[in-house]
Order: structure tokens, then sequence, then C-alpha cells
């Protein structure tokens, strides 16, 4: 696989990423929903989006925190899955005009199991869109790539419980078109994560495998330990240590389980994230 060079980005001026929707919310004033998104402002000015949420309710967010979303150079889903791509029709219906960047699995036919054993449909809900295909790592801007394909280390971690390719649920849905986002900033490189089906650990160490990076400054986004147990919560942060971070913002599918384990057993700062959360570096 070819090796993708990060060595060569200079960044001097600040970024910023500023949390849309989540499960939680940091205001009165802002919805919640299970759900993810995310606005990257990049230092020369850019903003990218990173998943659209369930709904429309991103929208409302971002029109509260004075984002405009039109301005949009372009979006990137992590996944397919319906609370990470659900307001792809709203966004759609606005004067937003960028691409769209997505594995070319995230609008598979795909279920999930609830706790009370009824079967969702959990696939893209919506009409489909136009794409820009990215079936290994690309870069969207200066210093903003889009990695996919994180290959599964037997024996380590990967949140695809409860996850199928079928309505009988014979097929485990390995979800191939996990993806996540590497930002290059003025303080380090930033990881920002959907869902994280591939696991923490895939993820970091095919970041590594791509880049040669040995450690990262924060990583930002859902860890998918709300249906784990308390060895995936201590092999998540021992990956965790091993990368060295100032920060991690967790949010999303990390369940308050989980967010409270990293607290207590991380030595970097632990942030809980949610709709209106801001993170400048």
């Amino acid at each position: 696989m070819a090796k993708l060079n990060v060595n060569g980005v200079t960044i001097d001026k600040p970024s910023k990423i500023s949390i849309l929707c989540d499960n939680t919310t940091t205001s009165d004033s802002l919805g919640k929903e299970w759900g993810l998104s995310m606005a990257l402002n990049l230092p020369q000015d850019d903003l990218w989006l990173w998943d659209c949420g369930a709904g429309s309710l991103f929208l409302q967010n971002a029109q509260e925190m004075k984002i405009d979303t039109n301005k949009a150079k372009g979006i990137a889903l992590s996944h397919g899955h319906w609370d990470h791509s659900g307001g792809m029709d709203a966004l759609m219906e606005t004067d937003f005009l960028g691409p769209v960047y997505a594995h070319p699995n995230f609008a598979a036919k795909r279920y999930s199991v609830r706790a009370e054993g009824e079967v969702k449909d959990a696939s893209f809900p919506c009409e489909y869109p136009g794409t820009i295909i990215v079936r290994d790592y690309t870069e969207l801007d200066d210093g903003l790539f889009m990695i996919t394909e994180i290959p599964r280390i037997a024996g380590l971690f990967e949140a695809t419980g409860g996850l199928f390719t079928d309505p009988e649920l014979t097929t485990t849905d390995h979800v191939p078109d996990d993806a996540f986002l590497l930002m290059m900033t003025k303080s380090g490189p930033v990881v920002i994560l959907g869902c994280c089906h591939s696991g923490l650990a895939n993820s970091l160490y095919h970041l590594r495998d791509l880049t040669g990076l040995e450690s990262v400054h924060a990583i930002i986004g859902g860890l998918h330990l709300f249906k784990t147990d308390v060895n995936e919560f201590e092999s998540t942060a021992k990956v965790i240590e091993e990368f060295n971070p100032k920060l991690v913002a967790a949010g999303h599918c990390t369940g308050e389980k989980g967010y409270g384990f990293l607290k207590n057993k991380l030595s970097c700062d632990v942030h809980q994230m949610g709709s209106g959360s801001v993170y400048e570096f």
C-alpha cells in the first residue's frame, strides 16, 4: 500500500472543530439526538462537514451556532449508518453545492438488533447523492485526509456486535465503509472519528502504517464502547496511551460507562463532547 506522506504538511494558523449534533448537548438552545455531525474550520478558512446526523437537527444547531453550512466545500461520511447520514436529504435541500465523499459501501443495506430484539433497518435512509468514492484514502483539502479500508487485525476489538447485512441476521456487517479523518493542525495531528466500528486500535495502527505517525495531539468522536465491557475499555485506554494524545473528546456511541472509565484511567485531558462543543488547535 502506498504511504501517505504528511511530514511536509506545515500548519501555522489555528483550526477549529465544532460539534453540530451529538447525543448530549452543551446548551438548552441546541438540540441533541442519537447522531453525529461536525463542522471543521481549516486554517485557510475552508469549511468541511463530517457526517450529517440522523436528520435536519445538525442544520438547526449550525444556524444557532452561526455556522453557514452552505459555505462548506464538501462533506465526508464516516460510514452509511442512518445516525451519521440521515440528514443528507435536508442538506441537499439547502444551497450546499459541495461534493459528498464516501466509501463505495456506504449505501449498502444493513440491519441492527435493538436491545428488545427488534430488527432495525440501519441503512443510509436518504436519496442517493452524487458521491466521490474513497476506497483507501484521499486528501480532502490541505492537511485534511479521509482514511478508510481499515484492516481488522485478529484479536483486536471491532464494534460490529448486533450488526448484519441481511434481515435474517445471518451475516455480520463488518462495516467496511468505516472511515476517519486526519486533520493536521498547528498543535499536531488530530484524529476525527465517526463511530469507530473498526475499533480504535485498528484505526490508529492503520494511521501509523500509512503515515508513520507515532503520536497524535487529539482524538475526537465516537469510540463505540456503549455495548462493550471493561476489557474493551482497558484495551481502548491502552492504545490511547500508546499514541499519547493531549486530549480525548469522546461522544456519541462511546457511552457513559466508557467515557467514565477513560476519564478516570487516562493521563490526558478527557472531555465529554456534545452539541455545541468547540475545539481549537
